[in-house]
């Protein structure tokens, strides 16, 4: 009688095949997770602005984005600053995005806490900026999300150094 079907040692050959394939594979595979979430959070950070800054036009008042616990890295939320003065407990919360935290994002002074716009969808404050969203553990930004003073959000793909990200 045949009998068919692996040995030990043909299987134990095998397991040692697949370990060594994922230990070379699993830090690229790592770094290109960590790629993906700094590339999703500077998008989001984007749409997320450019959001505020359509409410502010459409509701002809001032809208304010601001991040969660003063850290962008957190996530946002985008208010309708009744005042103009920035985020208040009375303001009605229009859209709330809550991030992980595992891509840092900083903001130069001018943005480093909140964003608002007026009616016309222009910057509040006569100041643009630039949102930066780093390399892990490098003072390196990968992803700028930059403000024009009319409001105007472009976000840049390119890797260069920033103080901000140390």
């Amino acid at each position: 009688m045949k009998r068919t079907g692996f040995t030990l040692v043909e299987l134990m050959v095998t397991l040692v095949v697949l370990s060594v394939i994922s230990l070379v594979a699993l830090p690229a595979l790592g770094e290109m997770v960590d790629a993906q979430r700094r590339q999703d959070a500077a998008q989001q950070l984007a749409s997320g602005i450019r959001t505020a800054r359509t409410e502010a036009i459409l509701r002809n008042q001032v809208v304010t984005i601001y991040s969660i616990d003063a850290d962008w890295s957190n996530g946002w939320r985008i208010i309708a600053d009744k005042d103009g003065k920035g985020p208040d407990e009375d303001d009605p919360v229009l859209v709330e995005r809550v991030a992980s935290g595992k891509a840092k994002v900083v903001g130069n002074q001018k943005v480093e806490s909140h964003i608002s716009f007026n009616g016309l969808g222009g910057l509040l404050g006569s100041a643009n900026g630039t949102l930066f969203v780093c390399l892990k553990d490098q003072p390196v930004s990968r992803y700028q999300v930059v403000l024009a003073l009319t409001g105007r959000v472009t976000m840049h793909d390119q890797e260069k150094p920033e103080r901000l990200c140390g």
